[in-house]
């Protein structure tokens, strides 16, 4: 019986898709970013490094940061993470774009945006800013 109290999972949440689709993406202060020429996005994300691995770090001349080159589309969905664009407005604008289904760019869009979230690159407000 302990174990199962030790071992239980939270309460799963549930998130209504159209509570999703009327939030705004920001991105985190944090992370820089470049564009090139062609408007691909490249985001520098500091390394934090503690510990030993700072230590070692220092030493090696470790890099102190990150770099992801995104691709077309999450350069254009990056562009749009600015705390202005509701979810909804970027399905829209993605699927009127690219021409694709508009299941097919909320599937897309909610999994890519959920890995920006995860990482710390971006958070959500209720609230256009």
């Amino acid at each position: 019986m302990l174990l199962k109290w030790l071992f239980r999972r939270p309460p799963c949440q549930t998130v209504d898709r159209r509570q999703v689709l009327r939030l705004y993406p920001v991105r985190n202060a944090v992370v820089r970013y470049e564009q090139n020429a062609e408007g691909i996005f490249t985001l520098i994300v500091p390394v934090q490094s503690r510990g030993i691995f700072g230590w070692l770090g220092r030493i090696f001349k470790l890099p102190r940061e990150h770099r992801i080159e995104l691709d077309e589309i999450g350069s254009a969905v990056w562009a749009q993470c600015d705390g202005k664009h509701a979810i909804e407005t970027i399905v829209q604008q993605l699927a009127r774009q690219y021409k694709l289904e508009r299941r097919e760019v909320e599937l897309s869009l909610f999994a890519f945006l959920n890995t920006l979230a995860r990482r710390g690159f971006i958070a959500y407000s209720k609230r256009r800013l």
